[in-house]
C-alpha cells in the first residue's frame, strides 16, 4: 500500500514539471527573474504540495511567456508589451502573484515602452 501511494505521488508530482518551458528563446534577465520566482513560490510552505507546485508551474509558464524574445529587437514593443501586460494581468487575477509582485512588473513593462 505504501509503496503504491508513493508511486502514485511521484507520479503526480511530475507531472508539474518545467522541463516542458523553454527558457532559451525568451530574455535571460526575464528568465532568470521566472525561475527567481519559481523557487521562492516552490519554498513557501502549504498543506497541500502537489497543488502548490502545479500552481508555481502555471504562475513560471505565464511569466517565461510574459518574457520578451531573446535578442529581440525594439520593432514592436506596444504590441509585445501589451501581451506581457495581459500576461500578467492573468497571473494576478489567478491569484499566482501578490499585488505587490503585479505592480512591479507592470511598471518595469511600462518603462521598456
Amino acid at each position: 500500500m505504501n509503496k503504491t501511494l508513493l508511486l502514485l505521488m511521484v507520479l503526480l508530482a511530475g507531472c508539474a514539471s518545467t522541463a516542458d518551458i523553454d527558457t532559451s528563446k525568451v530574455d535571460p534577465d526575464c528568465a532568470h527573474s521566472c525561475s527567481a520566482s519559481y523557487s521562492e513560490c516552490l519554498g513557501k510552505f502549504t498543506l497541500f504540495p502537489l497543488m502548490a507546485q502545479h500552481q508555481c508551474t502555471d504562475a513560471m509558464k505565464l511569466c517565461v511567456q510574459a518574457c520578451p524574445a531573446r535578442g529581440a529587437a525594439a520593432a514592436s514593443p506596444v504590441s509585445d508589451s501589451s501581451q506581457r501586460l495581459a500576461n500578467l494581468d492573468d497571473l494576478y487575477k489567478h491569484g499566482l502573484i501578490t499585488k505587490d509582485e503585479y505592480n512591479a512588473k507592470r511598471a518595469e513593462i511600462l518603462k521598456g515602452l
